[in-house]
Order: C-alpha cells, then sequence, then structure tokens
C-alpha cells in the first residue's frame, strides 16, 4: 500500500461509519492528490485542489467538534497562546 492510498481509505471509512457524507468524503479522498515528502512542491494547481478538498472535509467537522464539545479551560488558551510563538521561532531558528 502506498502513501497514496492512505486517504483513500480514510474517505472510505468516514463515509461507512456515517461520520462524513459523501460530498465530504470525496473531498477528504482528494487528499491523494497532494504530493507529500522533501522537495515535492506544494503551489502546483493539483496541491491547491488537494488542500481545499481537504478544508471542505475537515473544517464542518472541527467547527461541530468545537462547538458541542465543552469549552477549553483557561490555563489551555493561556498555555497555547504562549507556546505557539515559541514553536514558531524554533521553528525558523532551524
Amino acid at each position: 500500500m502506498t502513501i497514496t492510498a492512505i486517504p483513500g481509505r480514510w474517505a472510505v471509512g468516514a463515509c461507512r461509519a456515517r461520520v462524513l457524507n459523501p460530498v465530504r468524503c470525496v473531498a477528504l479522498a482528494s487528499a491523494a492528490a497532494l504530493p507529500l515528502g522533501v522537495l515535492k512542491g506544494g503551489s502546483d494547481p493539483v496541491s491547491l485542489a488537494a488542500l481545499a478538498g481537504l478544508a471542505v472535509a475537515l473544517v464542518p467537522l472541527g467547527v461541530a467538534v468545537l462547538r458541542t464539545g465543552p469549552a477549553p479551560r483557561w490555563w489551555a488558551v493561556a498555555l497555547t497562546a504562549a507556546l505557539v510563538p515559541v514553536a514558531f521561532l524554533v521553528g525558523a531558528a532551524g
């Protein structure tokens, strides 16, 4: 099994489990067209279409989880807000 087959299997599983509707399952399956790895180039139209498919499939699910789940604790929000710039600086430093 190649790495490109995995998003297709995710889409089939999400559709069979009725987590996503068929349109969003097809959008999730489009992630198989996304080239992953070193030096693959991420600005070609196929990559942008695959990323748009991922957004169509996963953003509504994330919004639903955030709306129905419990509110985060104040310290978790503060810790996240403090660590995001740290992660950026560590990544920029190499």
